[in-house]
Order: structure tokens, then sequence, then C-alpha cells
């Protein structure tokens, strides 16, 4: 397994009250609030020895409250670094659970706090599935060896957005360890989507 990437650069659209950062929960006690994203990543082609290799990264993330999407796509645009081309990926969603509320508490609490992405190569191109706040969550697919896993770093308006939710259900007790949760699971069927206007080309 590669070691993961880091990003580069963070970014996220402002709400204009504290309404709009809290979504409702989802069926079972477990869940909790859910964030629609939109995750921008990046392909660089790059020489490694004799051979031209692909190189992903993940930039940052961007706040799709005003456009909920349920199909998983994307819009391609040209990166600003040579060879390089950015995909902006919508359909995605950061949703919090009340059984990772101690791997939240040590995220927001470190020095830099991460959101971390779970992708799939899959016809040459890197798929993002999952976006999580939980550091044992992304362990447990790194572990499996099947995925990728980026790191970028958490806004702040997601960091006040996660503290929120621990002040409603309470603070947790710190026993941190692997995450028995591989939520949600592969996506399939993702939508494909090409053209201009991606806020992927945005810089932050």
């Amino acid at each position: 397994m590669p070691e993961t990437p880091v990003a580069e650069t963070a970014a996220i659209q402002s709400h204009n009250s504290d309404s709009d950062l809290v979504g409702s929960g989802r069926g079972s006690d477990q869940a909790g609030d859910v964030w629609p994203m939109q995750v921008v990543l990046r392909k660089r082609t790059i020489e490694r020895g004799l051979w031209e290799v692909d190189d992903w990264s993940a930039l940052r993330c961007l706040s799709d409250r005003q456009q909920v999407r349920d199909q998983l796509g994307f819009e391609e645009q040209p990166g600003d670094q040579p060879a390089s081309t950015d995909y902006c990926w919508h359909g995605l969603s950061l949703e919090l659970f009340r059984d990772e509320r101690a791997a939240y508490r040590f995220n927001i609490s470190s020095h830099d706090p991460r959101l971390f992405i779970v992708c799939a190569e899959e016809d040459e191109l890197m798929q993002p599935y999952l976006l999580t706040a939980s550091q044992d969550v992304a362990s447990s697919y790194m572990d499996g060896g099947e995925e990728d896993v980026y790191s970028i770093p958490m806004p702040e308006a997601v960091q006040c957005w996660i503290e929120g939710f621990i002040g409603r259900h309470g603070e947790p007790e710190m026993e941190l360890g692997k995450s028995k949760r591989r939520h949600h699971g592969r996506r399939k069927g993702a939508g494909k989507s090409q053209g201009a206007g991606s806020t992927g080309g945005a810089r932050g």
C-alpha cells in the first residue's frame, strides 16, 4: 500500500446560519448528521524510471448543501500544474455517527485535524466513495489494502460542526481503536459528467 498522500490545500464554502450546518439524523440510533460535500482530486502524469505513471492526490473539499445530489459523478478540468487534471466529485457526504465521537474528539483536538477520503481506482480513474472524520475508520480501509486513503486538512467550519455534534450527544469516553465499521461500502454505478464550470478549478 503506498503512503497516503497529503493534500496541498483546503477550502469550504461558508454558511449563512448555524441551522444550515446541521443535518437531520438518519435511520438507526447510530446515524448522525450529514453534510453533502464535493471532493477535488488531482491526477498528475509523472516519470518514474522509464515509465510514465499517474500520481493522485486530494486537494480540498467543498460544501454541496445548495445542490444535494444522490448520483456520484464528476466534472473534469485542467489542473494548474503541468500534466495535471482536476476531478471535482459530487454526490458524497460527510456523515457523523454517535459511536465514533471519541475518534472525532481526538481528531479535532489534534494540532492538525484531517478529513479522510477513501477511494478505489476503476478504469484508470480514482473514484472517492467515502468521506470520514474518523482516523479509525480510515485506518480500517488502509489495513484492507484494497483502497487508497487520502487526507486533507479539515476546514474550520467542519470542526465547529463536529464540535456541535459532540455537544448535542455528549462527550465520549476516549477509548480509541480500530473501527468495526466499514460503513457505506463501495458505491457502484458512478455517474460521469464532463464539462466546464467545475468548482474543481478553484484554488484554496
